[in-house]
């Protein structure tokens, strides 16, 4: 018996390992898609899963080491998403190919590719520089991008826009 409510730990590990992943990717972009609320959900069921879990391991004074995993997962998700490192992580991995790209900008300029880990839906020239959007859809009706300025802060008028990193701005368009 002590096997079988034991045996769902692992399982409830790797669901969590996965929203975990899931919620990494998901914050790695600026802005908040659509389907972060089904992420949210999915949060939701692994809560009440643990909750199940605790009461059922209260019960027959079953606690092993291997439960505090997917706490130490949670904590871990946590404490990358408030410091952002994904969103950080992912553009530091990008920003050579963004650069390249934002530089060599012409108003022929195809757009819906993937430069470096982002992929671009929408590419504008702006005033000493370049934008391009890389998430639409967001749940607070506006879509986000990137801005790169390397001469200027970027007009207010022309988007709102909000310093990332050195000559990198969010670009923020909508609501």
């Amino acid at each position: 018996m002590r096997l079988a409510r034991n045996s769902l730990v692992l399982p409830f590990t790797w669901a969590v390992g996965l929203a975990s992943l899931l919620t990494l990717f998901e914050v790695s972009t600026p802005g908040l898609s659509y389907w972060a609320s089904a992420l949210a959900l999915y949060w939701l069921a692994l809560a009440i899963w643990l909750g199940r879990m605790l009461v059922s391991a209260g019960r027959t004074r079953t606690w092993t080491p291997r439960m505090f995993v997917p706490l130490a997962l949670v904590l871990g998700t946590v404490l990358l998403v408030k410091v952002e490192v994904p969103l950080h992580a992912r553009f530091a991995l990008s920003e050579s190919s963004l650069e390249r790209h934002a530089r060599s900008m012409r108003s022929d300029h195809h757009s819906d590719r993937w430069w470096g880990l982002y992929r671009v839906d929408r590419v504008e020239k702006i005033p000493g520089g370049a934008r391009f959007l890389v998430t639409s859809l967001t749940m607070d009706w506006a879509s986000y991008g990137f801005a790169y300025s390397p001469d200027r802060v970027p007009d207010q008028e022309e988007g709102r826009y909000e310093h990332f990193k050195g000559r990198w701005y969010i670009w923020i368009e909508g609501v």
